[in-house]
């Protein structure tokens, strides 16, 4: 529980760095990617199109890419910007968007910022439990007389 409590505490924090920043720059990535961004830390290294994106400042293109990555069954819904300011809602994939539980939204000046704003309140909400998901988890199954140690699957 308490691991749970900082890594929002730590989400908490970098929301509040995406809000405060005037533009994207290397340094919020370089944070996003260590702290919002499970999956990817758990490939070995960074994959080809990361690293490509990071070296061509392609932010918005990078939070596209972090969104679909990160939360496989969420999509990003609506992307507008109104008197400057962009907005970036994503959704989880296949439910109506009726209900505020299935919505993470950020709105901020800069595009990549709004993405990443987004992306960061939809693994907040995962985290506390109160987003939805159409993902089914992969389990462990244990056969009668297979190895314990081996990695079979089922869905």
């Amino acid at each position: 529980m308490w691991r749970r409590r900082n890594q929002e505490r730590v989400l908490r924090s970098l929301l509040s760095r995406i809000e405060m920043a005037s533009k994207s720059t290397g340094d919020i990535v370089a944070e996003l990617l260590d702290h919002a961004c499970p999956r990817l830390q758990s490939t070995h290294k960074p994959t080809t199109s990361v690293s490509r994106l990071i070296e061509a400042e392609a932010w918005v293109d990078l939070g596209f890419w972090l969104v679909g990555w990160e939360l496989p069954d969420w999509v990003i819904h609506h992307l507008s910007c109104d008197d400057r300011r962009w907005s970036c809602t994503i959704c989880v994939r296949g439910l109506a968007i009726n209900w505020i539980e299935d919505v993470a939204e950020f709105q901020h000046d800069d595009t990549a910022l709004a993405i990443f704003g987004a992306l960061v309140q939809a693994q907040l909400r995962k985290l506390q439990g109160s987003a939805p998901s159409n993902v089914t988890p992969f389990r462990r199954i244990r056969r009668p007389g297979a190895n314990p140690l081996s990695h079979e699957t089922e869905r």
